[in-house]
């Protein structure tokens, strides 16, 4: 992958956000800060809109990682999405 491409993580919940998803958010931000500034961004979605159904968004949160579904309406542990984002910045 290019070293100057970002990594996108959209994470996708009801609004207003409930519990479970604001933690999913809080925690993809802080993973985000492990890297490089500006290697890593973090969005929030409504789970109820288009860019949500392109991901077939049916449970809340779901964490996608560069347009790979990561986690479906469970919390990702903030070590897994470390993970899953260092693999994408390799590929």
């Amino acid at each position: 992958m290019d070293e100057k491409a970002q990594i996108k993580v959209l994470v996708f919940g009801p609004t207003p956000s409930c519990a479970r998803c604001r933690q999913a958010e809080q925690e993809a931000r802080e993973a985000a800060a492990k890297f490089p500034p500006d290697r890593v961004v973090v969005e929030k979605h409504d789970a109820v809109s288009e860019l949500a159904r392109r991901f077939q968004v049916y449970m809340t949160p779901t964490v996608v990682v560069n347009g790979r579904v990561a986690a479906v309406g469970r919390l990702l542990p903030m070590t897994e999405l470390v993970e899953v984002i260092a693999r994408e910045l390799v590929r």
